[in-house]
């Protein structure tokens, strides 16, 4: 299915494009950029929370987390938002030794996430 509106009920998409819509009073354009920039930027967030995590640096993994977390709010993306608060919280705490298992999955949400914003087709929406 190539529209976000014509998925079924119960398929758990990673964004929810009317909340988006609604958080950018409607203005497709703004969202097509606000989603561009997104794009661009996000990979490289990624890169700096899975180095943090790597290098044990606590205070990288918090700031990158809420970086992404931020990125990521107004497309209502829950699953991610969710799993960038959980590292933003170790990272917080100074907790290093979940980090690695939280990580991968963070990392396949957020690809979700990318992909669907490459293909989903929102701009019909109202």
């Amino acid at each position: 299915m190539n529209s976000a509106q014509e998925e079924p009920a119960g398929i758990d998409t990673p964004v929810d494009f009317a909340t988006a819509l609604r958080w950018v009073d409607g203005d497709h354009e703004l969202l097509a950029e606000l989603i561009g920039i997104f794009l661009e930027d996000c990979p490289k967030r990624l890169h700096e929370l899975d180095q943090a995590v790597k290098e044990g640096n606590a205070s990288g993994v918090r700031q990158a987390a809420h970086s992404v977390k931020g990125m990521v709010a107004g497309f209502h993306a829950r699953s991610a938002h969710a799993l960038a608060n959980e590292m933003e919280g170790l990272g917080m705490a100074g907790d290093m030794s979940k980090t690695s298992d939280v990580l991968p999955t963070l990392l396949l949400e957020f690809a979700r996430v990318m992909d669907h914003l490459k293909v989903a087709d929102w701009r019909g929406m109202n």
